[in-house]
């Protein structure tokens, strides 16, 4: 499900026909790889569930290292799956009290639709997202509990020459040839082969065509034809129940 940096390096090469790289420049473009497609993409291996906290009441702007694991404090939100709160501020959720596990999700809205709610005491409803804090409307009247999944920052993507031959990369084993590829894309012009730069350019992202069009027309890259396990999923699942009578 995952691999290493030196899994890329005979990849990496070929695709600039063997021009040698040096290690160190190949590990820096695979880390700035790594920190752009794990941003904007889904990625299993990188998902989380936070604890269960408990809000402070009239408090309602908090610091997402609040909502997430201990180890993971420090790093960036890339995502927000979901944030569900308990109804119940009488103590904390437990499966064999099904009574006071009631709630739901709270819903995602931009900071200035929330904001007439945030001086508002109640339950919150909503969430928001600003200068990298947590923002709850209205603003918490208890002490509710809730908690977050979330997908993380990648561990060590965002530190200048923070990755090693031996950094595990926590993407699907299927990313690898991606990786390759815009890692490649970002060498080329550094080893006097500027001209490849938009052949692979073209081979991850799709032709002209494609890419003006907003996948519409022309040929599709490496990255649009790699699905989400999510979209596996949910191609599983019945989207429509129909109900089968019985012959009299």
């Amino acid at each position: 499900m995952s691999f290493q940096c030196e899994d890329c390096f005979t990849g990496i090469q070929a695709l600039l026909m063997n021009r040698p790289v040096q290690q160190a420049l190949m590990l820096e473009e695979l880390r700035k790889s790594v920190l752009e497609f794990t941003e904007n993409y889904k990625h299993p291996l990188l998902e989380a569930t936070g604890p269960t906290v408990q809000l402070t009441q009239d408090v309602n702007v908090y610091s997402p290292d609040f909502f997430m694991n201990a180890p993971d404090a420090g790093l960036d939100v890339s995502m927000v799956n979901s944030f569900f709160i308990f109804e119940s501020y009488n103590g904390p959720p437990s499966p064999s009290s099904t009574l006071t596990n009631s709630g739901y999700n709270l819903k995602y809205r931009s900071i200035d639709a929330v904001e007439v709610l945030m001086n508002i005491p109640g339950i919150p409803v909503y969430w928001s997202r600003n200068n990298n804090q947590i923002y709850l409307g209205s603003i918490p009247d208890n002490s509710y509990y809730l908690y977050m999944r979330y997908q993380r920052e990648h561990p060590l993507a965002n530190t200048v020459n923070g990755f090693t031959s031996t950094t595990q990369i926590l993407m699907a084993d299927t990313w690898q040839e991606i990786l390759e590829y815009a890692c490649a894309m970002r060498v080329a012009p550094k080893v006097n082969l500027a001209d490849k730069k938009t052949e692979l350019h073209t081979s991850l992202y799709g032709d002209t065509k494609f890419q003006s069009s907003s996948g519409i027309e022309g040929a599709p890259g490496l990255i649009f034809q790699r699905t989400s396990q999510r979209n596996r999923d949910q191609a599983t699942t019945t989207r429509r129940l129909r109900i089968r009578m019985g012959r009299v």
